[in-house]
């Protein structure tokens, strides 16, 4: 080989060597600009995937362990605690994966999977995300109200909801699952407007303005998203800024009253198009589903137990504060204020009953209220089933007997009477009564309760003379109305 050519070769070589070691350099670079964020991204959501499994097994966990105080694990508080599990997550994925202040819809925080609270069987519940600083409006339609005013107005028959609340509040309870947040002011109400105060045209059309100020020109219904409130466990006030608006619409006559129609839009953001998702944003909802779940659960158990007393003398002081198979006095509700609806009444009690007991409860009203509910409630703070079963009564579906006041039995089997309310089969839960009014009672006005533990078979016998009789071909239409209520409410879908 000449000289000349061993240099060509060595030439060809190097030149191959470097641009083999250039390419190799380049697909390296390609790679690491290809994979790398990817690779983050699957890393991150990996790590958050990991966590919501976590917390959803500590969820789990804290309907069995005794250190976060469930109910008595029989067959069906265990069945009934894991669709409650269930309910939580479904209610929590949909606040986290589809709501946005930027671009608010109404949304159902309860409905018959996703119960919770104590919720109002009377009642559908509806919230709205709100950003304080946004300027929003809200566009209802109400079928006939009559009731809240005079009004001509008539849509077939059907009418507006018995009661209409709409709250500006500053977060829901329960999430951090502590009790302790009850007394540091983290749900609160800074403004709401109902029914009897609600601005509503001759049609049943009506808006409400929600800003931190009432935009200018805008006349009517306004509900502040910030406000400074006191906080009394603290004896201090600041300036608190609203995160959601909740709507109650409750209902007393179940065969006439339909819901509303509503609509919500952010001013500054209509025709805006929403952003598309990210890692950090799906991993930051995936935390935020899976510890609220299991916050949730320990929250509500933590309160049945200690400040409720649901299943014993909590706090050894020799009494019950929810007494049993009683009723304690109607008051305001004593957990802050935006978990409750503004101006309702409470009155709660304890029942345990065996298979032929029932307790009888009267309630004397010296003046009516504008809407009165009673209740069952599971110890999961659910209410059983009130589409299939006379779990609940409204004033409507339970008039007054003779004497004027009214006669509620709770008990497993039908006593034959206006007035029973169905247990489903719980041995162990608490009733709950809410009212109404529309201007605030005197004390002397206030309702008044007793209670009095039968036998079944003697309930006619304890009832006032001509109180009606239901037979059982009156309370088989008396559940059918209730189902197709039900359907109606949540309209089928």
């Amino acid at each position: 080989m000449t000289f000349q050519t061993r240099i060509a070769k060595e030439l060809m070589r190097i030149a191959h060597c470097v641009c083999a070691s250039g390419l190799v350099a380049l697909c390296a670079g390609l790679a690491a600009a290809e994979e790398s964020p990817s690779q983050k991204a699957r890393a991150q959501l990996d790590q958050a995937w990991s966590t919501f499994q976590l917390q959803l097994d500590e969820a789990q966990d804290s309907l069995v362990n005794p250190a976060f105080f469930p109910p008595v694990g029989t067959e069906r508080n265990l069945a009934e605690g894991h669709r409650y599990l269930l309910g939580h997550l479904g209610r929590l994925i949909e606040q986290e994966m589809r709501l946005d202040p930027r671009f608010p819809e109404f949304h159902r925080s309860v409905d018959m999977l996703r119960k919770h609270t104590g919720e109002n069987p009377d009642a559908i519940y509806l919230k709205a995300p709100i950003d304080a600083k946004g300027v929003y409006r809200v566009l209802g339609r109400a079928a006939d109200v009559s009731e809240w005013r005079d009004s001509k107005q008539r849509i077939q028959g059907k009418k507006a909801p018995r009661l209409v609340t709409f709250q500006t509040t500053t977060g829901v309870p329960g999430d951090t699952g502590r009790l302790e947040e009850m007394g540091e002011c983290v749900t609160q109400t800074l403004d709401f407007v109902n029914s009897f105060d609600l601005e509503v045209d001759g049609d049943g059309n009506f808006e409400i303005w929600i800003a931190p100020e009432r935009p200018e020109g805008v006349e009517g219904n306004f509900l502040s998203s910030r406000k400074e409130l006191p906080c009394r466990s603290k004896q201090t006030s600041e300036v608190r800024e609203a995160t959601s608006l909740a709507v109650r619409e409750i209902f007393s006559d179940w065969e006439s009253e339909v819901p509303l129609d509503l609509e919500i839009v952010r001013m500054d953001s209509i025709g805006a198009p929403r952003p598309p998702i990210d890692a950090e944003w799906m991993s930051t909802r995936l935390e935020n589903i899976s510890s609220r779940v299991r916050n949730h659960i320990r929250f509500w158990s933590l309160l049945m137990e200690f400040p409720l007393e649901i299943r014993r003398d909590a706090n050894g002081d020799g009494r019950r504060n929810l007494p049993v198979n009683g009723m304690n006095d109607a008051a305001p509700p004593f957990t802050a204020g935006g978990a409750a609806g503004a101006r309702q009444l409470y009155a709660s009690g304890v029942f345990e009953l065996e298979p032929e007991q029932a307790l009888v409860i009267r309630v004397e009203t010296p003046i009516e209220p504008h809407y009165m509910g009673f209740q069952l409630n599971n110890l999961w703070m659910e209410g059983p089933d009130q589409q299939n079963y006379v779990s609940s009564l409204s004033a409507h579906q339970n008039p007054k007997a003779p004497d004027g006041a009214r006669y509620y039995v709770v008990a497993h089997r039908d006593p034959g009477v206006v007035g029973w309310v169905d247990t489903t089969g719980l041995e162990h839960g608490f009733q709950a009564m809410r009212f109404v009014y529309r201007d605030e009672p005197t004390p002397e006005h206030l309702p008044r309760i007793t209670t009095e533990l039968v036998d079944v078979d003697d309930v006619a016998r304890r009832l006032p003379k001509g109180n009606a009789k239901v037979d059982s071909k009156t309370r088989t239409e008396e559940v059918a109305t209730r189902q197709e209520h039900i359907k109606r409410r949540y309209r089928n879908y």
